[in-house]
């Protein structure tokens, strides 16, 4: 199953309004079930805790490639569409992105 980001505005509304909310030490993950037979993504970098945009911009890369590193190993349930929320002003290395995501993805 292929994972795709979120583009419909309706969706990412009703992820955060009636979404769970998993928090990690850095990371957080708000998901809802859709009941669909897709699943899929978003991610949010804040302006406030990472103020440059080149380092903003690494970081979602960082996400993006252990969101599909993960996905190839282990299935995410149909239907479920989540939204990672970076939580912390410190740039993360792959490795602890790494072992938050799957952490938490496991926990959905």
């Amino acid at each position: 199953m292929k994972l795709k980001p979120i583009k419909d505005k309706k969706k990412i509304d009703v992820i955060f309004e009636k979404g769970t909310i998993l928090r990690g030490k850095s990371i957080s993950i708000k998901f809802y079930n859709f009941n669909d037979n897709s699943a899929s993504f978003g991610l949010a970098v804040p302006k406030k805790k990472i103020p440059l945009a080149v380092s903003r911009n690494l970081i979602k890369r960082r996400l993006r490639e252990q969101i599909r590193l993960y996905i190839r190993t282990n299935a995410v349930t149909k239907g479920v569409s989540f939204f990672l929320i970076y939580n912390t002003s410190r740039k993360l290395d792959t490795s602890l992105i790494q072992e938050e995501i799957t952490f938490l993805l496991k926990k959905i």
